[in-house]
C-alpha cells in the first residue's frame, strides 16, 4: 500500500510542479491583453487632442465672428450688443471719424480667415490620420486577439489532458492497493 501511495504523491507532484508554468503562461496572455487596455487609453488621447482641436477651431471661429462685428459695427456706427466701448461713446460722446478708420484698419488687419481654414484642414488631417491609425489597429487587433485566445485555449486544453493523465496514473496506483 506503501508504494502505490508513493506513485500516486509522485504523479501529484509532478502536476503540482506543473501549475507554476501554467501561471507563467496564463501571465503571458494577460500580458497580451493588457496591451490592448493600454491602446483604448491612448485612443482616449486621440480623441480629446481631436475635441481641444475642435475647441481651438470653434473659438476661431468665434473671434473672427467677433472681429467683423466689430468692424461692421464701426463702420455703420451702430451698436447691436451691450458693450463697455459702445457705453463709453455715449457718454464721452463719438469718436473722431480718424479714430474710427484706424480702428477698422486695426480690426480689418486681425481679421484672418486663413487662420480659420488652416485650423480647420489641420483638423481634417489629424481626423484621416488617426482614423487610418484606428482601421490599422482593428485589424491587427481581429489578428492578435484569435491568436492570443487560440493559444490560450490550446493550453488549456493541454492542462486538462496534464489533469486528465495524473488523476489516471493516480487511479490506477490507488486500483493496485
Amino acid at each position: 500500500m506503501g508504494d502505490g501511495l508513493q506513485s500516486a504523491r509522485r504523479h501529484m507532484s509532478v502536476y503540482a510542479i506543473s501549475i507554476d508554468d501554467i501561471l507563467e503562461e496564463e501571465e503571458h496572455y494577460a500580458d497580451q491583453l493588457k496591451e490592448y487596455l493600454f491602446y483604448a487609453e491612448a485612443l482616449r488621447v486621440v480623441c480629446r487632442k481631436h475635441e481641444l482641436m475642435q475647441y481651438d477651431l470653434e473659438m476661431a471661429a468665434q473671434d473672427l465672428a467677433s472681429k467683423k462685428q466689430q468692424c461692421e459695427e464701426l463702420a455703420t456706427g451702430t451698436v447691436k450688443t451691450f458693450s463697455l466701448k459702445g457705453m463709453t461713446s455715449k457718454l464721452f460722446g463719438q469718436e473722431t471719424p480718424e479714430q474710427r478708420e484706424a480702428r477698422i484698419k486695426v480690426i480689418e488687419e486681425q481679421i484672418n480667415e486663413e487662420q480659420l481654414k488652416s485650423k480647420n484642414l489641420e483638423g481634417r488631417k489629424f481626423v484621416k490620420a488617426a482614423w487610418a491609425d484606428i482601421e490599422c489597429f482593428k485589424e491587427q487587433k481581429n489578428h492578435d486577439l484569435k491568436k492570443a485566445l487560440i493559444s490560450y485555449a490550446v493550453m488549456q486544453i493541454s492542462m486538462c489532458k496534464k489533469g486528465i493523465q495524473v488523476w489516471t496514473n493516480a487511479k490506477e496506483c490507488f486500483s493496485k492497493m
